[in-house]
């Protein structure tokens, strides 16, 4: 159940940031919405997996941005089992940390492709039990124009959290996505 709340509440976050692509042109001038996806760099026990991103950022002076981020990431764990499973339920064990997080982004180059990322945020890491955490990231991104106002956009960003968790100490989401 917890999972199945889990995607709703990420499939809201991505309806509510589309709509916003609806708004009257001066009311999104400086709003921009980002949609992507990839893969996790390996973090402890687990091997890897995969992330969701959903953005909402505004352009507050020519080369720093802020945008508020709604993301999900799934490990699996390492496993010996031999498959098919023996019995019903049996399978990979898997755990998910879901997050919301505020950050700042700076242009390292004037035309903007280039940037670096940093902020904090509430992470929900959830193995058999659910688990809140505070956090802090950083990383770096590339934002190449498509057209006028599309960048195809790469970023890799390490996200640490604090305090012993079950899950990861830490997570290495690698994103490839749009932002218009």
């Amino acid at each position: 159940m917890n999972l199945l709340r889990s995607r709703w509440s990420t499939l809201w976050v991505a309806v509510w940031l589309g709509c916003l692509l609806v708004c009257p042109a001066p009311a999104r001038a400086q709003t921009f919405v980002e949609l992507g996806g990839g893969w996790n760099v390996p973090a402890g026990a687990s091997h890897g997996g995969s992330n969701f991103r959903a953005s909402l950022g505004w352009q507050v002076a020519p080369n720093f941005r802020w945008r508020i981020d709604a993301f999900t990431n799934q490990f699996d764990y390492t496993t010996t089992n031999t498959f098919p499973c023996p019995s019903v339920g049996c399978g990979v064990p898997s755990e998910r940390v879901n997050g919301l997080t505020a950050n700042g982004l700076v242009n390292v180059d004037p035309r903007g492709i280039f940037y670096v990322i940093g902020g904090a945020g509430l992470y929900d890491v959830e193995t058999q039990t659910t688990e809140l955490h505070f956090g802090v990231s950083a990383g770096a991104g590339i934002a190449v124009p498509v057209v006028s106002h599309l960048r195809a956009v790469v970023e890799a960003r390490w996200n640490g959290l604090l305090g012993a968790t079950s899950g990861p100490p830490w997570l290495v989401p690698i994103t490839i996505g749009l932002r218009y």
